[in-house]
């Protein structure tokens, strides 16, 4: 019998994720990225209990103990003055999956050793999905390197995990592009010096028109700086090399602990940031997961949470419609991954934007906000995301 083979596009951390969670069910994947390495941009990642469990089923919970950092509880401040606002606790139940700090390239590499590590995933760097055509067998995909080299790749269904820019998504029948949001990121990895960091806790720091938000990575040798501000327009490069000068007045203005935070980043990365509705997650023997099928902003520290999602139960599905009705049960499996991801995938992106209407409020609206919080308490906070951390996978 011919072991099923899939193709996925893009091998970041979903990418990655729905490879390994295929191969360990019997089913081939060929991975093409069409960057010529496959170093993951970005600094620090959030890894809630949702997405962390997924990860644990497929046995990577001891790597991952040894490359994060677990969370204990979420403390929101003023910007200006520092004042705790909230907090929420983070601490999970023993033998639960906790929150995770890491850095993201941390997370990246330990998925990347655990793909090389099975015998039925193919890697392929720098070649991207140019072309691609489906019929009732199966689909035939072009890859195409910078130099023009192509490959041509059969399989029985393609899975687009190629980012927000997503070549497959446009291939899909979606041309529409992302829309600029008026904000641009700004991620800088401070060393920690001198005493110890503490309890290892997130900072979320609300201001008008800015947020930032801080935590320890690297066993807490490190911590992951993120300022969100407002910017006027988009500037070119999906990671580029960020002035400090261009802060300095609004940092002046922040509490002294977070002043003296900014000030010591050696360097800093720059996103600008796109929103975009959600695609069709589902068209035929093509599927779309993570920021390719539904790009969330950086407000609810969901993003790469539901692209490792999204990979546990397009793997579940396919696996099943697989072993029931063979190849011609892949269009099938698409389809039921689309429906299962639709409406959580939709509240999560419009949750996320509310986050970030809510943090950079000024007066007088901020008041309001302010006091929500402080009467929402450590518990109640904690209760308004349940529905978030809570998710499993089923079995």
């Amino acid at each position: 019998m011919t072991i099923p083979h899939i193709l996925i596009a893009g091998a970041g951390i979903g990418g990655l994720t729905a490879a390994i969670a295929l191969a360990r069910r019997g089913i081939a994947v060929t991975v093409a990225e069409k960057r010529t390495g496959f170093a993951e941009s970005g600094a620090g990642i959030q890894l809630s209990p949702n997405a962390g469990r997924v990860l644990d089923a497929l046995d990577l919970r001891l790597q991952l103990k040894r490359a994060s950092v677990t969370a204990r509880r979420l403390v929101v401040r003023r910007w200006h003055d520092g004042a705790a606002l909230s907090e929420m606790p983070m601490s999970a139940s023993e033998g639960e999956s906790p929150f995770r700090l890491l850095k993201r390239a941390d997370l990246h590499m330990l998925l990347l050793d655990a793909a090389r590590s099975l015998p039925n995933i193919r890697l392929i760097v720098g070649r991207g999905v140019e072309a691609v055509a489906q019929d009732g067998d199966g689909v035939m995909a072009t890859l195409v390197g910078e130099s023009g080299q192509c490959e041509t790749v059969a399989a029985l269904g393609l899975i687009g995990a190629d980012g927000l820019w997503s070549r497959l998504r446009e291939l899909n029948g979606d041309a529409s592009t992302p829309s600029f949001t008026g904000f641009e990121a700004w991620r800088a990895l401070v060393p920690v010096t001198g005493a110890s960091a503490g309890e290892a806790q997130v900072t979320l720091h609300l201001g008008r028109d800015r947020h930032a938000v801080h935590y320890p990575v690297s066993g807490g040798r490190e911590t992951n700086l993120v300022i969100i501000r407002a910017a006027r327009e988009a500037r070119e490069g999906w990671s580029r090399e960020g002035e400090s000068a261009l802060l300095a007045s609004q940092v002046a203005g922040a509490t002294p602990a977070l002043h003296r935070l900014a000030s010591a980043a050696g360097s800093w990365r720059v996103w600008s940031l796109y929103d975009r509705p959600p695609a069709a997650m589902a068209k035929g023997r093509i599927a779309l997961l993570g920021d390719a099928a539904h790009p969330v902003l950086p407000f609810l520290a969901q993003g790469a949470a539901l692209a490792i999602e999204d990979a546990a139960v397009l793997a579940r599905l396919l696996a099943h419609h697989l072993e029931r009705d063979g190849a011609a049960g892949v269009p099938a499996a698409m389809a039921a991954y689309a429906r299962e991801r639709a409406e959580r995938v939709a509240r999560v992106q419009e949750t996320s934007r509310g986050n970030g209407r809510a943090y950079h409020l000024g007066r007088p609206w901020s008041f309001a906000r302010d006091l929500v919080m402080k009467r929402l308490g450590p518990d109640g906070l904690r209760r308004r995301h349940d529905w978030l951390y809570d998710w499993r996978e089923r079995a």
